[in-house]
């Protein structure tokens, strides 16, 4: 037993001696070392070789290093180091022949000799308003908190901001290849990518106080960034409908509006299903039916369609039989959309529709709401009524 004490408390004082080391090598780095890290730092001090070799009169004009340079940075530089602004793009220090700014002529206490223990520390010693941001926001895209240097090469590019391939698309599928091969082979493409900033319509590449690095609070606030004016949908000129003015004259909204979450239904990347749903739909008027077409389902009761007769699925029913099932469930079922509106209504309840279409055909429903049911009388068929209490008989 005291053999075990003797090793426990060995083993105590070592771990409190490492822990004593670890606050003493905490308490001596700066405010930008504990936030931005110190990957650079190097075991020893790495010397510039000719400092290393004590020959001063590599660069300088007398050999204890003290006279004026014999030529200035960057020729000065340029006679061991290969230029660094061949490209279109050019660093502002590089530009100006700066090198020092970021590299210490002699010895540091860093790799590639720099001023700063990491790179994201050196870049915001000059752009400060990158630094409040990384230090404020709170959803950083991850290549950012890494480097900055994951996309920006800090010398010389052929693309604008030093980036390593054009930044509104071709830089971000670099890591992001999955979205590449969707966004390149799905039917139902999202317009916003062919849009001047493709990527930046929507997201920021350095982050956001949003979900996804979103540059709108809400998917809903996003995309009636563009859905608030009349959009050609394809090559043939038709138009999407102007979901913003649609949504001020319709106040009664679908719960995904309401929630500001568009993107609960729609893939803003896009997909394979009609309008860009994140899961099948049918794609015309009438359809045969099949439980895994129909997105509605993710939030509503597959009871409400597949019941024949109920008393409690719905209220859409004439007795207890069960109304929507008439008219979808069946070889050539009408479609939701045929009678509602998944954005949003006004004239009536349940957000139906006050006019659905039928090919060129764009014709009034119609109907009346009473206590117990109601009716409606679209270009389909004459007037018909239902009522859950006290069922109607239709005799057209």
């Amino acid at each position: 037993m005291n053999i075990e004490r003797f090793y426990i408390s060995k083993i105590v004082v070592a771990m409190l001696f490492i822990c004593v080391n670890i606050f003493a090598q905490e308490a001596g780095l700066s405010e930008a070392e504990k936030f931005y890290g110190t990957e650079l730092k190097s075991p020893k001090k790495v010397q510039h070789p000719p400092f290393e070799w004590g020959d001063c009169t590599v660069c300088h004009t007398d050999a204890k290093g003290e006279e004026a340079l014999i030529m200035e940075p960057p020729e000065l530089c340029a006679m061991c180091h290969e230029a660094k602004d061949t490209k279109k793009f050019i660093h502002g220090p590089v530009a100006a022949g700066a090198c020092t700014t970021c590299h210490n002529p002699h010895e540091s206490d860093n790799a590639k000799l720099l001023v700063a223990s990491s790179i994201n520390e050196l870049c915001v010693s000059c752009h400060q308003d990158k630094d409040a941001f990384l230090r404020d926001t709170p959803n950083i895209h991850p290549p950012v908190k890494d480097q900055c240097t994951n996309c920006h090469d800090p010398h010389t590019e052929d693309h604008l901001y030093q980036l390593k391939a054009d930044g509104k698309k071709d830089l971000c599928v670099m890591c992001h290849v999955d979205k590449e091969i969707w966004t390149s082979t799905v039917t139902d493409k999202h317009g916003a990518l062919d849009r001047p900033r493709k990527c930046l319509e929507c997201h920021d590449p350095h982050g956001s106080t949003n979900p996804k690095f979103l540059i709108k609070d809400t998917s809903k606030e996003l995309c009636l960034s563009c859905h608030s004016e009349s959009l050609t949908r394809d090559e043939n000129g038709d138009k999407l409908l102007n979901i913003g003015k649609h949504l001020e004259n319709n106040p009664d909204w679908h719960g995904p509006i309401l929630w500001g979450d568009c993107a609960a239904c729609h893939n803003p990347h896009g997909s394979n299903n009609l309008s860009m749903l994140n899961k099948p739909f049918p794609r015309t008027f009438y359809e045969k039916f099949e439980e895994d077409n129909y997105i509605c389902f993710q939030c509503h009761e597959k009871e409400k369609i597949m019941d024949e007769n109920t008393t409690t699925a719905t209220n859409f029913r004439n007795g207890s039989s069960n109304m929507h099932f008439v008219h979808v469930n069946k070889e050539k079922g009408r479609s939701c959309r045929a009678c509602h509106d998944f954005h949003g209504t006004k004239e009536y309840p349940h957000h139906l529709r006050a006019k659905t279409k039928f090919g060129k055909i764009n014709f009034p429903i119609r109907f009346i709401e009473t206590e117990n049911g109601g009716s409606c009388a679209p270009a389909c068929h004459a007037r018909r009524h239902y009522d859950k209490v006290t069922p109607k008989v239709n005799l057209k």
